[in-house]
């Protein structure tokens, strides 16, 4: 289960680093991250259309730092 739980934790510090950073972020990058933390949460493997979405809404999250 390794492999697991190391994407697992990858994506969930994605989610984390982007929630405390909710203010610079739209109400539909919010409504995002919310539900890719609960499919996270209940251990659903995310797609890579949310993965590059993520992606992309954590890089602009901390851009700033």
């Amino acid at each position: 289960m390794y492999g697991m739980a190391s994407w697992l934790d990858e994506y969930r510090q994605l989610v984390s680093d982007c929630e405390a950073r909710e203010s610079r972020l739209t109400d539909w990058q919010r409504g995002f991250i919310s539900s890719i933390g609960e499919r996270l949460d209940r251990e659903i493997a995310l797609s890579p259309k949310q993965i590059e979405t993520l992606s992309d809404i954590w890089e602009r999250a901390t851009a700033k730092g």
